[in-house]
């Protein structure tokens, strides 16, 4: 599979609890989805709200994203060939519990990589499981060489996830801008020789064809 073939058709993948999934405008994909990504304890580290200078709270917004404009605003990032996001939807109960994405990219070998979830199932290691699959993803199949993970310094849930997966911190960013929101911030790094050195196994990611 090509990179330009991704923003053609997106492929699904499969982990051991998982499946990645493109988001569709149905109405359980859009209820799943706002459960997380309208919830304060996710998005304040998404960079869509600026805590820092918020700090009575009265600017934090009740609702943050819509069910129609999320579906709409993921589909067009993606036919724009700009991000990829698939949906981590549970195998036993099919409920969508999270999304991550692969975005900002650059020369079609570097792109960084984010993931949000329903806290209700935080600390059970669906983060790194949908992460190797993308990382398997972004190098076997996009021929991507680097990959990234930029972290608010305050997500120690967002370093974890992104040590388990074999990222290295590179640096520690002071007022870098995430989105709308300037921040100090993590950035980890991942270079296609590095994963060479431990690639993961087909058994623990397959791609749905």
């Amino acid at each position: 599979m090509s990179y330009d073939l991704c923003f053609q058709n997106l492929p699904p993948m499969e982990t051991e609890r998982l499946i990645l999934r493109q988001i569709t405008n149905s109405k359980s994909d859009g209820k799943d989805s706002l459960e997380f990504i309208n919830d304060y304890s996710v998005y304040r580290f998404w960079g869509l709200y600026d805590e820092a200078n918020d700090t009575d709270g009265t600017k934090k917004p009740e609702t943050v994203i819509k069910l129609d404009y999320h579906y709409q605003a993921t589909m067009e990032e993606y036919k724009a060939g700009r991000e990829l996001t698939w949906l981590m939807e549970l195998k036993d109960s099919h409920k969508v519990i999270g999304e991550i994405v692969l975005y900002d990219f650059h020369l079609k070998k570097q792109a960084d990589i984010g993931y949000r979830i329903n806290k209700n199932y935080w600390g059970q290691g669906f983060a790194s499981e949908a992460g190797q699959a993308v990382v398997k993803f972004a190098f076997e199949y996009m021929d991507l060489t680097r990959l990234q993970i930029r972290c608010f310094h305050n997500n120690k849930g967002s370093v974890r996830v992104a040590e388990k997966l074999g990222f290295r911190q590179e640096g520690y960013i002071k007022k870098g801008v995430i989105l709308n929101v300037q921040t100090d911030y993590y950035i980890f790094g991942y270079l296609v020789e590095e994963y060479r050195l431990n690639p993961i196994d087909d058994m623990k990611v397959k791609l749905l064809v």
